[in-house]
């Protein structure tokens, strides 16, 4: 039979030995330069010359629009559509007829790629292009016409 000293000596040694092995395959973690915990920078090759980023940043800055006050820079004219209110309000009643304005509104928004989307487009357009659209003006000026007699004579 073996003494206890011998026995609890030989737990201690497995015991330091399971503990130094442990010890052993965590070391590549605690290194430094590790994967997932280094915080320091990599170094990264580039395939650019600094000549060619130094070309490509002065035809940027050469196209670049200017930062700050603009006062001294000419500016276009504002362009104003020639729509009158009649045509505003047809086309209008023409979007929400095809089903734009339930597509535009709805939960999926004016998602072009929707199958739903791209019919009430195909729908509107068809609209726009047919008499009822002319036919929608002439009624909407008359309409705004009526109303302003109505105004006027008041």
């Amino acid at each position: 039979m073996m003494s206890s000293s011998t026995t609890c000596t030989t737990r201690i040694l497995g015991t330091a030995t399971v503990a130094a092995l442990l010890a052993l395959a965590s070391a590549p973690s605690l290194a430094g330069n590790y994967a997932e915990g280094d915080p320091r920078p990599v170094p990264l090759a580039s395939s650019t010359t600094r000549a060619a980023v130094t070309a490509d940043a002065q035809q940027w800055l050469q196209r670049a629009p200017t930062q700050g006050y603009t006062d001294g820079l000419a500016q276009q004219a504002a362009v104003v559509s020639a729509n009158s209110r009649a045509a505003v309000a047809a086309d209008t009643r023409l979007w929400i007829q095809s089903g734009l304005a339930a597509q535009q509104n709805g939960e999926a928004g004016g998602d072009t790629t929707r199958p739903a989307y791209r019919q009430a487009v195909a729908e509107y357009n068809k609209l726009r292009a047919s008499p009822a659209f002319g036919a929608l003006v002439e009624q909407f000026t008359s309409q705004q016409a009526a109303a302003q007699l109505h105004t006027t004579v008041r």
